[in-house]
C-alpha cells in the first residue's frame, strides 16, 4: 500500500503498544520507521537484470522472519536520535515492541492488496495477496491519518486505537465485498454456460464498489468490471479479450537462453496470468491481472523480446514495458463504471 498509509498505521500501532512510563513520541517514531523500512527494497537495483524490481519487491524485506531485524534497527536508530536531539534517554529495548508492531502493520497491510507479499519467506516463496484493498484508497487512509495525527499530537492511545479500528473494519468490508464480487462473477458466467479455467477478482483504485474480474476460458483471457453495492444486486460490464501465453507460441525466446529465463521469471511472478501478443518486431507477454481500467486488457506491465530493445538486438535479454497511460475519456469511463451508468453493465441472473 502507499507509504502515507504505512506511516499512519505504524505510528498508531507504536502509540498503542508503547510501554507504560516510556516515551510515547519515541515509541511512535520507532514504529513509524519500522513500518516504512520494508519498502527500502525499492533501492535494490541491477542494471543487467530488467526483472530485479519484480523479483525483490515485497520479497525477504516483507517477511515475518525479517520483521524483527527491522524492529531492532528502527529501535536503535530512534534511541540514538532522541539522545542526539536531547529528547531524553530511551533505551532501544523499550522501543523494540512498538517497532515490531509497526513492522507487522506493513506486512499485513501489503498482504491485503493484490501485488503479492512473501510473508513466509524463507520457508516458502509464495506471494500472499488477499485482494481486499486497493494500493491507494483515500477512504481507508484519510480517516486513519486524521486519527494518527491527533493521537500523536495529544499523546492519546485511545485515538490511535480508533484509527486502527477504522482501518481494520474497512479491510473486513473489503473481504466481504471481494467475496460478493467473485460470487457474482461466477454466477454470471455459469448462467452463460462458461466454466472458467481460472478466475480472480481485484480491487480498483480508491473504492470497494467496482472490481476487476479476470477469467480464462479456453485460450483467451477476458476482463470485466464487477460492480457490487451494499444496496443492490451485482452487475458485470464485459471488457477486452486477450490471448493466453504458452511457451510453445511463436516468437518466444529459447527456454535455455537468458531471455527465456527472464520470461520464466516473469511468469513465476505473474503466477501464469500471462497475455500474448506477437508483432513484426517481437513478442510481448503481459500480466493480465492489472490494468488502468477494470475493463481494459492492456496490462500494467509486460516483458518484450525482439528487435529494437534498449539493450540491442542480441536475443539475450528482455525489456520491461510499463503502461500507465490514460487515454482521453478514461476517467469518465471509470466514473461511469463506478456510478453504474456504463451501458455495458448487465445484471447477474
Amino acid at each position: 500500500m502507499d507509504n502515507v498509509t504505512h506511516a499512519a498505521l505504524g505510528l498508531s500501532a507504536g502509540l498503542l503498544v508503547a510501554r507504560r512510563g516510556g516515551s510515547l513520541p519515541a515509541a511512535a517514531v520507532a514504529a513509524l520507521l519500522a513500518a516504512e523500512a520494508p519498502d527500502l527494497d525499492v533501492f535494490i537495483r541491477n542494471a543487467g537484470d530488467p526483472l530485479v524490481s519484480f523479483r525483490w519487491h515485497r520479497h525477504f524485506t516483507h517477511s515475518f522472519a525479517f520483521m524483527p531485524i527491522w524492529a531492532v534497527l528502527s529501535a536503535l536508530l530512534t534511541s540514538w536520535l532522541f539522545r542526539w536531539r536531547q529528547k531524553g534517554e530511551e533505551p532501544w529495548q523499550g522501543l523494540f515492541l512498538p517497532a515490531l508492531a509497526g513492522g507487522l502493520t506493513h506486512l499485513l497491510c501489503d498482504g491485503c492488496t493484490s501485488y503479492g507479499t512473501m510473508l513466509l519467506w524463507p520457508f516458502n516463496d509464495a506471494r500472499y495477496a488477499w485482494d481486499c484493498l486497493p494500493i491507494v484508497d483515500l477512504f481507508a487512509t484519510l480517516p486513519l491519518l486524521t486519527w494518527a495525527i491527533l493521537a500523536y499530537r495529544r499523546q492519546a492511545r485511545r485515538l490511535a486505537a480508533y484509527g486502527l479500528l477504522w482501518f481494520t473494519c474497512y479491510a473486513f468490508i473489503g473481504v466481504w465485498q471481494h467475496h460478493r464480487a467473485e460470487a457474482g462473477l461466477r454466477a454470471w458466467l455459469t448462467a452463460r454456460g462458461i466454466e472458467p479455467a481460472r478466475l480472480t477478482v481485484k480491487p480498483t483504485i480508491s473504492n470497494l464498489l467496482v472490481w476487476r474480474g479476470v477469467w480464462q476460458y479456453q485460450d483467451h483471457w477476458q476482463v470485466g468490471a464487477v460492480r457490487v453495492t451494499p444496496w443492490g444486486a451485482p452487475m458485470v460490464a464485459p471488457g477486452d479479450e486477450r490471448l493466453v501465453w504458452k511457451e510453445s507460441m511463436p516468437g518466444n525466446p529459447p527456454a535455455e537462453s537468458q531471455a527465456g529465463r527472464h520470461f520464466a521469471d516473469f511468469s513465476k511472478f505473474t503466477q501464469g496470468w500471462n497475455t500474448y501478443a506477437a508483432f513484426e518486431s517481437g513478442v510481448v507477454v503481459g500480466d493480465i491481472r492489472f490494468g488502468m481500467l477494470p475493463t481494459s486488457g492492456r496490462p500494467l506491465w509486460s516483458v518484450y523480446f525482439g528487435r529494437d530493445t534498449k539493450h540491442g538486438s542480441n536475443n539475450s535479454t528482455v525489456e520491461i514495458l510499463m503502461d500507465r497511460t490514460l487515454e482521453d475519456g478514461d476517467w469518465g469511463r471509470f466514473w461511469g463504471l463506478l456510478d453504474g451508468s456504463d451501458k455495458r453493465y448487465v445484471p447477474i441472473r
